[in-house]
């Protein structure tokens, strides 16, 4: 059986972070838009590895979506946080995320269910090589 951190990584915060600016709180964005989001706020280049991990555990925590290749974060979840950005300000988003993630349930079993269903159509592998060949991250 695979071992699975269950624990959120700051790199998941940091994707989910990326993702949100890409869709600009709404529809979805392909995985090339939020890898050059990363890249743009900080200088982050995420590996294949660290890309795979933030979406195996942010499907299976039912906070993104993948919709027709693009990924899409879950309503909930989203206004979840506009609330928590709106009570304690713009200040700290990646400590909203971390907290937001934590409330979120996370096991071997849905890490595995979104690996073997939404995830397994996805080509994620496809996807980050077309963003490595087009911007030589």
């Amino acid at each position: 059986m695979h071992n699975y951190n269950l624990a959120w990584q700051p790199t998941e915060t940091q994707f989910l972070e990326a993702l949100l600016l890409a869709t600009g709180g709404e529809g979805a964005a392909p995985l090339q838009e939020v890898l050059l989001m990363a890249d743009a706020i900080d200088g982050t280049v995420f590996t294949l590895k660290e890309v795979e991990q933030a979406l195996e555990k942010l499907v299976a925590a039912q906070v993104i979506t993948v919709q027709k290749n693009k990924l899409a974060i879950v309503a909930e979840f989203l206004q979840r946080y506009e609330a928590a950005t709106l009570q304690q300000g713009l200040t700290e988003n990646n400590s909203v995320l971390l907290h937001l993630l934590e409330q979120q349930t996370i096991t071997e079993e849905t890490i595995k269910t979104a690996k073997e269903g939404e995830l397994k159509k996805y080509k994620l592998k496809n996807h980050y090589q077309a963003y490595q060949e087009q911007f030589g991250g």
